[in-house]
Protein backbone atom coordinates (compact mmCIF):
# COMPACT_ATOMS: atom_id res chain seq x y z
CA UNK A 1 0.00 0.00 0.00
CA UNK A 2 2.63 2.45 0.35
CA UNK A 3 4.27 1.88 -2.76
CA UNK A 4 0.40 3.05 -4.35
CA UNK A 5 0.24 5.36 -2.64
CA UNK A 6 3.55 6.87 -3.41
CA UNK A 7 2.89 5.95 -7.40
CA UNK A 8 0.44 7.66 -6.95
CA UNK A 9 1.44 10.92 -5.74
CA UNK A 10 4.04 10.59 -8.34
CA UNK A 11 1.83 9.94 -11.23
CA UNK A 12 -0.46 13.80 -10.00
CA UNK A 13 2.96 15.34 -10.11
CA UNK A 14 3.76 14.57 -13.45
CA UNK A 15 0.88 15.96 -14.77
CA UNK A 16 0.63 19.36 -13.33
CA UNK A 17 2.88 20.72 -16.41
CA UNK A 18 0.21 19.47 -18.94
CA UNK A 19 -2.38 21.09 -17.69
CA UNK A 20 -1.12 24.68 -17.47
CA UNK A 21 -2.33 25.91 -20.08
CA UNK A 22 -5.19 29.03 -19.95
CA UNK A 23 -6.06 32.39 -21.43
CA UNK A 24 -5.15 34.44 -24.81
CA UNK A 25 -2.06 35.47 -25.71
CA UNK A 26 -1.21 38.68 -23.43
CA UNK A 27 1.83 40.31 -23.45
CA UNK A 28 3.78 41.10 -19.76
CA UNK A 29 6.91 42.00 -21.40
CA UNK A 30 8.71 44.74 -19.36
CA UNK A 31 11.30 45.50 -21.62
CA UNK A 32 11.33 49.40 -23.31
CA UNK A 33 8.15 49.86 -26.07
CA UNK A 34 9.91 48.79 -29.52
CA UNK A 35 7.97 50.35 -32.61
CA UNK A 36 7.98 47.82 -35.15
CA UNK A 37 6.88 49.50 -38.48
CA UNK A 38 5.46 47.07 -41.41
CA UNK A 39 7.97 45.68 -44.06
CA UNK A 40 5.44 43.93 -45.56
CA UNK A 41 3.62 44.99 -49.01
CA UNK A 42 0.57 47.34 -47.33
CA UNK A 43 -2.11 45.49 -49.31
CA UNK A 44 -2.79 41.76 -48.33
CA UNK A 45 -1.61 39.11 -51.32
CA UNK A 46 0.93 38.17 -53.43
CA UNK A 47 2.67 40.90 -55.37
CA UNK A 48 4.18 40.39 -58.98
CA UNK A 49 6.54 43.73 -60.45
CA UNK A 50 7.27 44.23 -63.79
CA UNK A 51 8.60 46.99 -65.57
CA UNK A 52 10.68 48.53 -69.05
CA UNK A 53 12.33 52.11 -69.98
CA UNK A 54 7.95 52.78 -70.70
CA UNK A 55 5.57 50.86 -68.47
CA UNK A 56 6.06 49.99 -64.52
CA UNK A 57 3.50 47.74 -63.43
CA UNK A 58 2.25 46.20 -60.28
CA UNK A 59 0.19 42.71 -60.38
CA UNK A 60 -1.78 41.87 -56.89
CA UNK A 61 -3.08 38.56 -56.46
CA UNK A 62 -6.07 38.45 -54.39
CA UNK A 63 -8.92 35.87 -53.04
CA UNK A 64 -8.09 34.34 -56.64
CA UNK A 65 -8.59 38.07 -58.74
CA UNK A 66 -5.41 39.63 -60.19
CA UNK A 67 -5.19 43.51 -60.02
CA UNK A 68 -2.42 46.06 -62.02
CA UNK A 69 -1.53 49.07 -61.41
CA UNK A 70 -0.32 50.38 -64.83
CA UNK A 71 1.66 53.61 -64.80
CA UNK A 72 4.18 55.34 -66.87
CA UNK A 73 8.28 54.24 -65.93
CA UNK A 74 9.44 57.96 -65.67
CA UNK A 75 6.77 59.96 -64.65
CA UNK A 76 4.28 57.52 -62.49
CA UNK A 77 1.58 58.64 -64.26
CA UNK A 78 -1.33 56.33 -64.52
CA UNK A 79 -1.52 54.63 -67.79
CA UNK A 80 -5.57 55.29 -68.35
CA UNK A 81 -7.84 53.54 -71.34
CA UNK A 82 -5.28 50.70 -71.88
CA UNK A 83 -5.90 47.46 -73.20
CA UNK A 84 -4.01 44.95 -71.04
CA UNK A 85 -3.91 41.18 -71.92
CA UNK A 86 -1.82 38.36 -69.04
CA UNK A 87 -0.71 35.28 -70.40
CA UNK A 88 0.33 32.34 -68.18
CA UNK A 89 0.34 28.35 -68.13
CA UNK A 90 -1.00 28.70 -71.29
CA UNK A 91 -4.44 30.89 -70.14
CA UNK A 92 -5.00 34.40 -71.65
CA UNK A 93 -6.91 37.18 -69.51
CA UNK A 94 -8.18 40.33 -70.81
CA UNK A 95 -8.35 42.38 -67.84
CA UNK A 96 -10.92 45.17 -67.75
CA UNK A 97 -10.27 48.88 -67.14
CA UNK A 98 -11.31 50.09 -63.52
CA UNK A 99 -10.57 53.92 -62.04
CA UNK A 100 -7.05 55.91 -62.08
CA UNK A 101 -5.28 53.24 -63.96
CA UNK A 102 -5.98 49.76 -62.31
CA UNK A 103 -6.90 46.76 -64.20
CA UNK A 104 -8.64 43.56 -62.57
CA UNK A 105 -9.57 40.20 -63.75
CA UNK A 106 -10.73 36.52 -62.34
CA UNK A 107 -7.54 33.87 -62.12
CA UNK A 108 -8.43 31.23 -59.97
CA UNK A 109 -5.75 28.92 -60.97
CA UNK A 110 -3.08 31.70 -60.26
CA UNK A 111 -3.76 30.69 -56.70
CA UNK A 112 -1.97 27.40 -57.07
CA UNK A 113 1.23 27.46 -55.14
CA UNK A 114 4.52 27.86 -57.34
CA UNK A 115 5.91 29.53 -59.98
CA UNK A 116 4.09 30.98 -62.58
CA UNK A 117 5.60 32.60 -65.48
CA UNK A 118 3.29 35.69 -66.60
CA UNK A 119 3.75 37.48 -70.10
CA UNK A 120 1.82 41.05 -69.48
CA UNK A 121 1.05 42.95 -73.47
CA UNK A 122 -0.11 47.00 -72.86
CA UNK A 123 -1.52 49.09 -75.49
CA UNK A 124 -2.31 52.43 -75.44
CA UNK A 125 -2.18 56.23 -76.99
CA UNK A 126 1.66 55.68 -78.10
CA UNK A 127 2.14 52.77 -75.88
CA UNK A 128 2.78 49.20 -76.61
CA UNK A 129 5.34 47.03 -74.62
CA UNK A 130 5.33 43.47 -73.60
CA UNK A 131 6.60 42.56 -70.06
CA UNK A 132 8.16 38.87 -68.23
CA UNK A 133 7.87 37.84 -65.27
CA UNK A 134 7.56 35.44 -62.46
CA UNK A 135 4.44 35.28 -59.74
CA UNK A 136 5.47 33.23 -56.90
CA UNK A 137 2.76 31.79 -55.19
CA UNK A 138 3.90 30.00 -51.69
CA UNK A 139 2.66 26.71 -50.33
CA UNK A 140 0.07 26.53 -47.51
CA UNK A 141 1.77 26.48 -44.22
CA UNK A 142 0.35 24.43 -41.08
CA UNK A 143 -0.83 26.34 -38.17
CA UNK A 144 0.75 25.68 -34.54
CA UNK A 145 -1.23 25.63 -31.87
CA UNK A 146 0.76 26.44 -28.28
CA UNK A 147 3.40 23.36 -28.94
CA UNK A 148 3.06 20.86 -32.06
CA UNK A 149 2.51 17.49 -31.25
CA UNK A 150 6.42 16.85 -32.60
CA UNK A 151 7.35 18.30 -29.23
CA UNK A 152 5.12 16.30 -27.84
CA UNK A 153 6.17 12.93 -29.33
CA UNK A 154 9.65 13.91 -28.83
CA UNK A 155 9.47 14.53 -25.13
CA UNK A 156 6.98 11.43 -24.49
CA UNK A 157 9.77 9.15 -26.19
CA UNK A 158 12.46 10.40 -23.11
CA UNK A 159 9.89 9.91 -20.36
CA UNK A 160 9.07 6.27 -21.54
CA UNK A 161 12.57 5.50 -21.22
CA UNK A 162 13.16 7.15 -18.19
CA UNK A 163 10.33 4.97 -16.58
CA UNK A 164 12.07 1.61 -18.07
CA UNK A 165 15.14 2.58 -16.47
CA UNK A 166 13.25 3.43 -13.35
CA UNK A 167 11.32 0.12 -13.01
CA UNK A 168 14.61 -1.46 -13.38
CA UNK A 169 16.42 0.44 -10.75
CA UNK A 170 13.13 -0.17 -8.39
CA UNK A 171 13.25 -3.95 -8.84
CA UNK A 172 16.83 -4.01 -7.81
CA UNK A 173 16.13 -1.65 -4.95
CA UNK A 174 12.88 -3.91 -3.76
CA UNK A 175 15.39 -7.05 -3.49
CA UNK A 176 17.09 -4.88 -1.04
CA UNK A 177 14.10 -4.22 1.41
CA UNK A 178 15.09 -0.60 1.59
CA UNK A 179 11.12 0.95 2.22
CA UNK A 180 12.28 4.66 2.56
CA UNK A 181 14.24 4.65 -1.26
CA UNK A 182 10.91 2.52 -2.38
CA UNK A 183 9.13 5.63 -1.40
CA UNK A 184 11.97 8.41 -2.78
CA UNK A 185 12.18 6.80 -6.49
CA UNK A 186 8.24 7.49 -7.47
CA UNK A 187 8.31 11.05 -6.32
CA UNK A 188 11.95 11.79 -7.91
CA UNK A 189 10.09 9.63 -11.37
CA UNK A 190 7.58 12.56 -11.01
CA UNK A 191 10.33 15.22 -10.89
CA UNK A 192 12.04 13.60 -14.09
CA UNK A 193 8.58 13.52 -15.72
CA UNK A 194 7.59 17.18 -15.40
CA UNK A 195 11.00 18.27 -16.48
CA UNK A 196 10.56 16.39 -19.67
CA UNK A 197 6.95 17.73 -19.92
CA UNK A 198 6.29 20.84 -22.12
CA UNK A 199 6.93 24.33 -20.70
CA UNK A 200 3.78 25.71 -18.89
CA UNK A 201 2.33 28.99 -19.86
CA UNK A 202 0.26 31.26 -18.29
CA UNK A 203 -2.74 32.47 -20.42
CA UNK A 204 -1.77 30.12 -23.66
CA UNK A 205 0.87 32.38 -25.26
CA UNK A 206 1.30 35.00 -23.21
CA UNK A 207 4.79 36.20 -23.03
CA UNK A 208 7.36 37.56 -19.94
CA UNK A 209 10.50 37.96 -21.87
CA UNK A 210 12.10 41.21 -22.36
CA UNK A 211 12.33 41.45 -25.67
CA UNK A 212 10.04 42.41 -28.50
CA UNK A 213 8.53 39.94 -30.84
CA UNK A 214 7.99 40.36 -34.70
CA UNK A 215 6.07 38.43 -37.35
CA UNK A 216 6.77 37.76 -40.55
CA UNK A 217 4.78 37.86 -43.79
CA UNK A 218 6.40 36.32 -46.85
CA UNK A 219 10.29 36.50 -44.78
CA UNK A 220 9.86 39.74 -43.90
CA UNK A 221 9.57 41.17 -40.31
CA UNK A 222 6.64 42.92 -39.13
CA UNK A 223 4.93 44.21 -36.38
CA UNK A 224 3.68 42.23 -33.54
CA UNK A 225 -0.48 41.44 -33.43
CA UNK A 226 -1.06 43.47 -30.48
CA UNK A 227 1.29 46.64 -31.79
CA UNK A 228 -0.99 48.73 -32.68
CA UNK A 229 0.05 48.74 -36.23
CA UNK A 230 -1.82 47.36 -39.07
CA UNK A 231 -0.06 44.82 -41.01
CA UNK A 232 -2.70 45.46 -44.08
CA UNK A 233 -4.06 48.36 -45.37
CA UNK A 234 -3.61 51.36 -48.09
CA UNK A 235 -1.86 53.68 -45.40
CA UNK A 236 1.85 54.65 -46.51
CA UNK A 237 4.15 53.34 -43.27
CA UNK A 238 7.97 54.46 -42.95
CA UNK A 239 10.62 51.28 -42.53
CA UNK A 240 13.45 51.66 -39.84
CA UNK A 241 15.92 52.65 -42.49
CA UNK A 242 13.67 55.86 -43.53
CA UNK A 243 12.27 54.71 -46.86
CA UNK A 244 8.20 54.72 -47.15
CA UNK A 245 6.13 51.52 -48.04
CA UNK A 246 3.30 53.65 -50.16
CA UNK A 247 0.64 51.48 -51.52
CA UNK A 248 -0.61 52.60 -55.12
CA UNK A 249 -3.99 53.67 -54.04
CA UNK A 250 -2.23 56.16 -51.70
CA UNK A 251 -0.30 57.42 -54.56
CA UNK A 252 -3.01 58.24 -57.00
CA UNK A 253 -4.73 59.91 -54.13
CA UNK A 254 -1.44 61.82 -53.54
CA UNK A 255 -0.52 62.28 -57.21
CA UNK A 256 2.92 61.14 -56.70
CA UNK A 257 4.81 62.08 -59.80
CA UNK A 258 8.80 61.56 -60.60
CA UNK A 259 11.22 62.46 -62.96
CA UNK A 260 13.91 60.30 -64.73
CA UNK A 261 17.19 61.58 -63.44
CA UNK A 262 20.18 62.26 -66.39
CA UNK A 263 22.86 64.33 -65.84
CA UNK A 264 24.48 66.74 -67.93
CA UNK A 265 26.03 70.36 -68.20
CA UNK A 266 24.21 73.41 -66.45
CA UNK A 267 25.59 76.82 -66.46
CA UNK A 268 27.17 77.23 -63.04
CA UNK A 269 24.65 79.77 -61.38
CA UNK A 270 24.91 82.62 -58.47
CA UNK A 271 22.35 84.00 -56.62
CA UNK A 272 22.09 87.37 -55.97
CA UNK A 273 19.40 90.04 -53.45
CA UNK A 274 17.77 92.45 -55.76
CA UNK A 275 14.41 94.85 -55.74
CA UNK A 276 12.02 96.24 -58.51
CA UNK A 277 13.08 99.57 -59.94
CA UNK A 278 10.86 101.71 -62.49
CA UNK A 279 12.63 101.84 -66.78
CA UNK A 280 13.81 105.07 -66.48
CA UNK A 281 12.20 105.10 -70.22
CA UNK A 282 8.99 104.86 -69.14
CA UNK A 283 8.90 106.40 -65.83
CA UNK A 284 8.72 109.94 -64.62
CA UNK A 285 8.37 112.66 -61.60
CA UNK A 286 6.28 115.60 -61.50
CA UNK A 287 8.26 118.02 -59.63
CA UNK A 288 7.35 122.33 -58.78
CA UNK A 289 9.99 124.52 -60.40
CA UNK A 290 8.89 126.40 -58.21
CA UNK A 291 7.13 128.02 -54.56
CA UNK A 292 3.48 128.31 -54.64
CA UNK A 293 0.28 127.12 -53.74
CA UNK A 294 -1.36 123.46 -54.74
CA UNK A 295 -4.92 123.98 -56.84
CA UNK A 296 -7.00 120.93 -58.14
CA UNK A 297 -7.16 120.98 -61.71
CA UNK A 298 -10.32 120.57 -63.69
CA UNK A 299 -11.32 116.77 -62.93
CA UNK A 300 -9.26 116.79 -59.77
CA UNK A 301 -6.00 115.39 -58.38
CA UNK A 302 -5.28 111.76 -60.05
CA UNK A 303 -5.35 109.18 -57.16
CA UNK A 304 -2.54 106.35 -57.24
CA UNK A 305 -3.37 103.69 -59.61
CA UNK A 306 -4.87 105.85 -61.97
CA UNK A 307 -3.75 106.06 -65.62
CA UNK A 308 -2.34 109.03 -66.80
CA UNK A 309 -1.46 110.25 -70.23
CA UNK A 310 1.59 112.08 -71.51
CA UNK A 311 1.20 115.97 -71.34
CA UNK A 312 -2.11 115.24 -69.06
CA UNK A 313 -2.44 118.03 -66.31
CA UNK A 314 -2.30 116.81 -62.49
CA UNK A 315 -2.53 119.88 -60.35
CA UNK A 316 -1.66 123.59 -60.76
CA UNK A 317 0.56 126.14 -58.64
CA UNK A 318 -0.17 129.62 -57.80
CA UNK A 319 3.22 131.10 -57.48
CA UNK A 320 3.69 131.82 -53.95
CA UNK A 321 5.37 136.14 -53.49
CA UNK A 322 5.87 138.45 -50.62
CA UNK A 323 3.79 141.51 -49.97
CA UNK A 324 7.03 143.97 -51.02
CA UNK A 325 7.26 141.55 -54.40
CA UNK A 326 3.93 141.75 -55.05
CA UNK A 327 4.16 145.69 -54.24
CA UNK A 328 6.70 145.81 -56.75
CA UNK A 329 5.43 143.63 -59.48
CA UNK A 330 2.23 145.79 -59.52
CA UNK A 331 3.65 149.18 -59.43
CA UNK A 332 6.05 148.01 -62.51
CA UNK A 333 2.69 146.90 -63.85
CA UNK A 334 1.21 150.55 -63.61
CA UNK A 335 4.46 152.08 -64.86
CA UNK A 336 3.74 149.75 -68.08
CA UNK A 337 0.18 150.14 -68.36
CA UNK A 338 0.89 154.27 -68.54
CA UNK A 339 4.11 154.41 -71.10
CA UNK A 340 1.56 151.80 -73.04
CA UNK A 341 -1.24 154.88 -73.22
CA UNK A 342 1.42 157.13 -73.92
CA UNK A 343 3.08 154.93 -77.01
CA UNK A 344 -0.98 154.25 -78.54
CA UNK A 345 -1.87 157.72 -78.64
CA UNK A 346 1.95 158.95 -80.22
CA UNK A 347 1.69 155.84 -82.77
CA UNK A 348 -2.52 157.30 -83.81
CA UNK A 349 -0.90 160.68 -84.56
CA UNK A 350 1.42 159.97 -86.48
CA UNK A 351 -0.15 157.58 -88.24
CA UNK A 352 -2.32 160.57 -90.17
CA UNK A 353 0.55 162.65 -90.87
CA UNK A 354 1.31 159.72 -93.56
CA UNK A 355 3.19 161.28 -96.34
CA UNK A 356 4.26 164.38 -94.10
CA UNK A 357 6.37 162.03 -91.71
CA UNK A 358 9.40 159.20 -92.95
CA UNK A 359 7.83 156.24 -92.63
CA UNK A 360 10.65 154.68 -90.08
CA UNK A 361 8.97 156.94 -87.83
CA UNK A 362 5.57 155.84 -87.55
CA UNK A 363 6.41 152.13 -87.86
CA UNK A 364 9.02 152.99 -84.86
CA UNK A 365 5.77 154.19 -82.73
CA UNK A 366 4.13 151.36 -83.51
CA UNK A 367 6.65 148.69 -82.32
CA UNK A 368 7.40 150.90 -78.92
CA UNK A 369 3.29 150.35 -77.92
CA UNK A 370 3.58 146.85 -78.94
CA UNK A 371 6.41 146.28 -77.10
CA UNK A 372 5.24 147.84 -74.03
CA UNK A 373 1.64 145.80 -74.59
CA UNK A 374 3.60 142.44 -74.45
CA UNK A 375 5.43 143.46 -71.05
CA UNK A 376 2.71 144.49 -69.46
CA UNK A 377 1.04 140.93 -70.28
CA UNK A 378 4.08 139.28 -69.16
CA UNK A 379 4.32 141.16 -65.98
CA UNK A 380 0.75 140.61 -65.18
CA UNK A 381 0.55 137.08 -66.20
CA UNK A 382 3.72 136.49 -63.49
CA UNK A 383 1.82 137.97 -60.70
CA UNK A 384 -1.52 136.35 -61.29
CA UNK A 385 -1.34 133.12 -64.22
CA UNK A 386 -0.83 129.84 -62.35
CA UNK A 387 1.75 126.98 -63.38
CA UNK A 388 0.33 123.86 -65.21
CA UNK A 389 1.44 121.16 -64.15
CA UNK A 390 1.92 117.99 -66.52
CA UNK A 391 2.88 114.56 -67.04
CA UNK A 392 6.11 113.73 -68.59
CA UNK A 393 5.27 110.41 -70.04
CA UNK A 394 2.10 107.73 -70.05
CA UNK A 395 2.00 105.55 -67.14
CA UNK A 396 -0.06 104.46 -64.02
CA UNK A 397 0.33 107.13 -60.97
CA UNK A 398 2.42 105.57 -58.18
CA UNK A 399 2.90 107.74 -55.76
CA UNK A 400 0.99 111.24 -55.15
CA UNK A 401 0.96 113.22 -52.04
CA UNK A 402 -0.79 116.52 -52.84
CA UNK A 403 -3.93 118.60 -51.41
CA UNK A 404 -5.35 121.95 -52.47
CA UNK A 405 -4.00 124.62 -51.00
CA UNK A 406 -0.98 122.88 -49.99
CA UNK A 407 2.10 124.92 -50.32
CA UNK A 408 5.37 123.19 -51.81
CA UNK A 409 9.21 124.34 -52.18
CA UNK A 410 10.34 124.25 -55.48
CA UNK A 411 11.63 120.94 -56.77
CA UNK A 412 9.51 118.79 -54.66
CA UNK A 413 8.60 115.77 -55.64
CA UNK A 414 4.07 115.58 -56.45
CA UNK A 415 3.67 112.66 -58.35
CA UNK A 416 5.66 109.85 -59.86
CA UNK A 417 4.02 107.85 -62.46
CA UNK A 418 5.60 104.30 -63.84
CA UNK A 419 4.79 101.78 -66.79
CA UNK A 420 4.02 98.10 -65.30
CA UNK A 421 4.85 96.80 -68.10
CA UNK A 422 8.18 98.05 -68.01
CA UNK A 423 10.19 97.22 -65.64
CA UNK A 424 13.84 96.30 -64.15
CA UNK A 425 15.34 94.77 -61.50
CA UNK A 426 18.24 95.90 -59.51
CA UNK A 427 20.73 93.41 -57.88
CA UNK A 428 24.06 93.73 -55.93
CA UNK A 429 26.91 90.81 -56.63
CA UNK A 430 29.33 91.41 -53.66
CA UNK A 431 31.74 89.18 -56.35
CA UNK A 432 33.64 91.39 -58.54
CA UNK A 433 34.75 88.25 -60.89
CA UNK A 434 30.83 87.98 -62.34
CA UNK A 435 31.71 91.21 -63.58
CA UNK A 436 31.86 90.05 -67.53
CA UNK A 437 30.42 86.38 -66.43
CA UNK A 438 26.79 86.30 -67.00
CA UNK A 439 25.44 84.32 -69.52
CA UNK A 440 21.20 84.51 -68.77
CA UNK A 441 19.35 85.35 -65.52
CA UNK A 442 15.82 84.65 -63.89
CA UNK A 443 14.59 85.59 -61.00
CA UNK A 444 11.36 84.71 -58.52
CA UNK A 445 9.41 86.96 -55.71
CA UNK A 446 8.68 86.38 -52.77
CA UNK A 447 5.84 84.82 -53.61
CA UNK A 448 7.61 83.00 -55.80
CA UNK A 449 6.82 84.01 -59.10
CA UNK A 450 9.22 83.63 -61.68
CA UNK A 451 10.41 86.20 -63.60
CA UNK A 452 12.26 86.04 -66.77
CA UNK A 453 15.70 88.54 -67.02
CA UNK A 454 17.58 90.31 -69.75
CA UNK A 455 20.69 90.88 -68.63
CA UNK A 456 21.18 95.01 -69.12
CA UNK A 457 24.45 96.21 -67.75
CA UNK A 458 26.77 96.46 -64.26
CA UNK A 459 28.11 99.32 -62.76
CA UNK A 460 31.91 99.31 -62.64
CA UNK A 461 31.83 101.52 -59.87
CA UNK A 462 31.68 99.79 -56.57
CA UNK A 463 28.29 100.73 -54.21
CA UNK A 464 28.66 100.13 -50.46
CA UNK A 465 31.52 97.38 -51.43
CA UNK A 466 29.01 95.86 -54.09
CA UNK A 467 28.64 95.57 -57.82
CA UNK A 468 24.95 96.74 -58.97
CA UNK A 469 23.63 94.96 -62.16
CA UNK A 470 20.25 95.83 -63.87
CA UNK A 471 17.78 92.90 -65.53
CA UNK A 472 14.83 94.25 -68.01
CA UNK A 473 11.79 91.98 -66.66
CA UNK A 474 10.37 89.80 -70.28
CA UNK A 475 6.86 89.78 -70.72
CA UNK A 476 4.37 88.28 -69.16
CA UNK A 477 5.34 90.14 -66.29
CA UNK A 478 2.78 88.83 -62.89
CA UNK A 479 2.07 91.96 -60.73
CA UNK A 480 4.66 93.89 -59.59
CA UNK A 481 5.19 96.63 -57.27
CA UNK A 482 9.01 99.19 -57.40
CA UNK A 483 10.95 97.96 -54.51
CA UNK A 484 9.86 94.50 -54.31
CA UNK A 485 12.65 92.32 -53.15
CA UNK A 486 13.84 89.58 -55.85
CA UNK A 487 16.10 86.84 -55.90
CA UNK A 488 17.99 86.85 -58.87
CA UNK A 489 19.84 83.66 -60.08
CA UNK A 490 22.79 84.69 -62.66
CA UNK A 491 23.91 81.93 -65.11
CA UNK A 492 27.67 82.36 -65.57
CA UNK A 493 29.88 80.71 -68.96
CA UNK A 494 31.09 78.41 -66.60
CA UNK A 495 29.06 74.80 -66.43
CA UNK A 496 29.02 72.38 -63.72
CA UNK A 497 27.58 68.46 -63.92
CA UNK A 498 24.52 67.71 -62.30
CA UNK A 499 21.00 66.06 -62.32
CA UNK A 500 18.31 68.96 -63.17
CA UNK A 501 14.87 68.83 -60.41
CA UNK A 502 12.22 70.70 -59.83
CA UNK A 503 12.54 73.02 -56.84
CA UNK A 504 9.71 71.35 -55.27
CA UNK A 505 11.76 68.24 -55.06
CA UNK A 506 14.32 69.29 -52.80
CA UNK A 507 13.00 68.67 -49.01
CA UNK A 508 14.43 68.76 -45.46
CA UNK A 509 14.59 66.11 -43.02
CA UNK A 510 14.24 65.71 -39.26
CA UNK A 511 18.03 66.53 -38.87
CA UNK A 512 17.79 69.55 -41.11
CA UNK A 513 19.91 67.86 -44.00
CA UNK A 514 19.14 68.02 -47.60
CA UNK A 515 16.81 65.04 -48.87
CA UNK A 516 15.02 63.88 -52.63
CA UNK A 517 12.93 60.89 -52.88
CA UNK A 518 13.73 58.38 -55.09
CA UNK A 519 11.48 55.43 -56.31
CA UNK A 520 13.05 52.83 -55.74
CA UNK A 521 10.08 50.18 -56.72
CA UNK A 522 6.51 50.28 -57.31
CA UNK A 523 5.33 51.09 -54.24
CA UNK A 524 9.13 51.88 -51.82
CA UNK A 525 10.36 55.71 -51.97
CA UNK A 526 13.94 55.97 -50.32
CA UNK A 527 15.24 59.21 -49.30
CA UNK A 528 18.84 60.46 -50.41
CA UNK A 529 20.62 63.38 -48.69
CA UNK A 530 21.48 65.43 -51.87
CA UNK A 531 23.97 68.57 -52.36
CA UNK A 532 22.20 71.10 -54.77
CA UNK A 533 22.64 74.53 -56.57
CA UNK A 534 19.96 76.54 -57.36
CA UNK A 535 19.74 76.91 -61.33
CA UNK A 536 16.92 79.58 -61.65
CA UNK A 537 13.32 80.23 -59.62
CA UNK A 538 12.02 76.44 -60.61
CA UNK A 539 14.77 74.19 -60.83
CA UNK A 540 18.33 73.06 -58.86
CA UNK A 541 21.09 71.29 -60.21
CA UNK A 542 22.05 67.92 -57.91
CA UNK A 543 25.63 67.79 -57.65
CA UNK A 544 25.88 64.82 -54.88
CA UNK A 545 23.34 62.30 -54.12
CA UNK A 546 21.78 60.64 -56.99
CA UNK A 547 23.03 57.88 -59.87
CA UNK A 548 21.67 58.14 -63.86
CA UNK A 549 18.39 56.97 -63.94
CA UNK A 550 17.24 57.54 -60.85
CA UNK A 551 13.22 58.36 -60.54
CA UNK A 552 12.96 61.71 -58.37
CA UNK A 553 9.69 62.19 -57.00
CA UNK A 554 8.70 66.01 -58.39
CA UNK A 555 4.83 66.33 -57.09
CA UNK A 556 4.21 64.71 -52.99
CA UNK A 557 7.65 65.13 -51.97
CA UNK A 558 6.71 67.37 -49.17
CA UNK A 559 3.48 64.97 -48.32
CA UNK A 560 6.16 61.84 -48.12
CA UNK A 561 8.24 63.34 -46.05
CA UNK A 562 5.49 64.01 -43.46
CA UNK A 563 5.19 60.60 -43.48
CA UNK A 564 5.80 58.61 -39.53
Amino acid sequence: MPNFGAWALALLFSLVPLFAFAGGGDDHSHGPEVSVPVAAPATSGERLELNSPDVELLGILSDGKITIFADRYATNEPILNAKIELESNGRTLQLRAMKEGSYTAAADWLKQPGAHEVVVSVEANGLQDLLIGTLQVPGLKPEAHGRAWLNYGKWAAGGIVGVIALLVLFKRMRRRKGAAAALALPVFAAFLLGGHSNPGFAHGDEDHSEKPKTQAVGGVPTAPANSGIPAAGTAPVRLPDGSIVAPKPMQRLLGIRTVLGEPRDIAKTVELNGHIIADPNFSGRVQSSQSGRIAAPGGGFPAIGRKVSKGQILAYIEPAASSIEKGNQQAQLAELASNLGLAERRAARLEQLVGSLPQKEIDAARAEAVSLRARRAAVAGSLFQREALRAPVSGVVSQAGVVAGQVVEAREVLFEIVDPARLWVEAVAYDTTLSGQVAGAAGVTAGNQPLTLAFIGQSYQLREQALPMQFAVKPPLPTLSVGQPVKVFVQTRQAIRGIPVPQGSVMKNSSGETIVWVHASAERFVPKKVKVQAVDANTVAVLEGLQDGDRVVTQGAALLTQIR
